[in-house]
């Protein structure tokens, strides 16, 4: 299974705040740039689109997210809707946000300016976090990491957490409740990059109870976040079940998901060769396109016992329908699997059938027609 270990790095490069600058904060210090705020941006009633553009923090950074209106102070949804001037705040525990500008067409952009809160740079150095530069509490502020959610993680166990993590957490909605109910779920601490993956992923408390029921185990991390990824549901799982007769294991399941062994496709397989299959030949046929139409011609063509390994082998090699009709239509009715597939891996044709009686082969037989392929042809009447 593949590792996620540097989904965190991954996360904050997305939002830019890797290689943050360590300058520290003074009280005068502030961060000022642009915004732009949508109303009609499709989130829900009392929700909106706010974006942040500045250049004073290493250069050109811009964010955007749905922000809840109920947070932020003079703002007047239906009296913005009708235009007019926009003077607005936003209360963070790392500071405020003051917003200057207009309303026009739904739509609002101006100035804004951002200051840190002394209590915060106060209180976080009591917590461990002293000399925070400006950039860093910009970010703290933009994405609520409060003393109040650092406590609360301390009681999770997480303590001493570094300022990329307490950021990538907040990004990707890890709380305190998640965190809570995703342990109990799972048996055990996940880290921070685990944390992290499964909210990327949408690995829910709810999504490991169900696939913990319907499969009879506990799953790593890693699998879980593969299962979300290759979309592996409790909806497959409980079709897959009844289609196979049989739990897969986490492997299995997803494997049948990269190379699309869906349920209709093991009824199809199943009906097609009279027997109930294993995941690794439902994967095999997947991959080499043993298809249930394929199976089912070449159990009338050919043979009505042909294994899952013949099958592929057909397909591997180009043994196909129409060969093996050409092939009959030539006056070679039952050809074994085996010598179908010689005759295809040394290019033994219907074309070649009959070059091989215009130079006077009268009746060649399988062996012999791949043996001249071989060899070469040359003038044998007595054949």
């Amino acid at each position: 299974m593949r590792k996620f270990q540097t989904v965190l790095a991954f996360a904050l490069i997305a939002v830019g705040f890797v290689g943050l600058c360590s300058r520290r904060i003074a009280a005068q210090d502030a961060v000022e740039g642009e915004w732009r705020l949508k109303l009609d941006s499709g989130w829900g009633e009392g929700r909106f689109y706010l974006e942040l553009r500045t250049e004073n923090l290493r250069g050109h950074h811009t964010s955007g997210s749905t922000r809840d209106a109920a947070d932020f102070t003079g703002l007047d949804l239906d009296a913005a809707a009708k235009g007019g001037p926009a003077h607005l705040a936003w209360k963070r525990d790392a500071g405020t946000f003051t917003f200057d500008g207009r309303f026009e067409n739904g739509e609002g952009s101006g100035k804004f300016r951002f200051v840190p809160s002394q209590e915060y740079i106060a209180g976080m150095k009591a917590l461990g976090y002293s000399g925070l530069s400006l950039d860093r509490l910009y970010a703290f502020a933009e994405f609520d990491v409060s003393r109040q959610f650092i406590k609360e993680l301390a009681d999770r166990g997480y303590n001493g957490l570094s300022t990329d993590q307490l950021v990538a957490l907040r990004i990707h909605g890890a709380t305190s409740e998640f965190i809570r109910d995703i342990t109990a779920q799972l048996g055990g601490k996940p880290s921070v990059d685990q944390l992290v993956a499964m909210r990327i992923h949408g690995v829910s408390p709810e999504f490991v109870r169900q696939m913990k029921g319907l499969l009879g185990k506990v799953f790593t991390v890693d699998e879980l976040v593969a299962f979300r990824i290759h979309g592996v549901n409790p909806e497959f799982v409980r079709e897959v079940e009844a289609s196979l007769g049989s739990k897969p294991t986490a492997d299995q399941l997803v494997a049948m998901r990269i190379h699309g062994a869906s349920p209709e496709f093991v009824k199809g397989m199943r009906a097609a060769l009279g027997r109930a299959l294993s995941v690794d030949e439902l994967v095999a046929f997947r991959i080499h396109g043993v298809s249930p139409e394929f199976a089912a011609e070449m159990h009338q063509l050919v043979s009505p016992d042909l294994s899952g390994d013949t099958l592929v082998a057909f397909r591997i090699h180009g043994v196909s329908p129409e060969f093996v009709r050409e092939m009959k239509e030539a006056g070679y009715e039952h050809i074994p699997p085996e010598q179908l597939i010689a005759m295809r891996i040394h290019g033994v044709s219907a074309a070649f059938v009959r070059e091989v009686r215009d130079r006077g082969y009268k009746n060649p037989s399988i062996d012999d027609l791949i043996q001249l392929r071989i060899h070469g042809l040359s003038r044998r009447a007595s054949l």
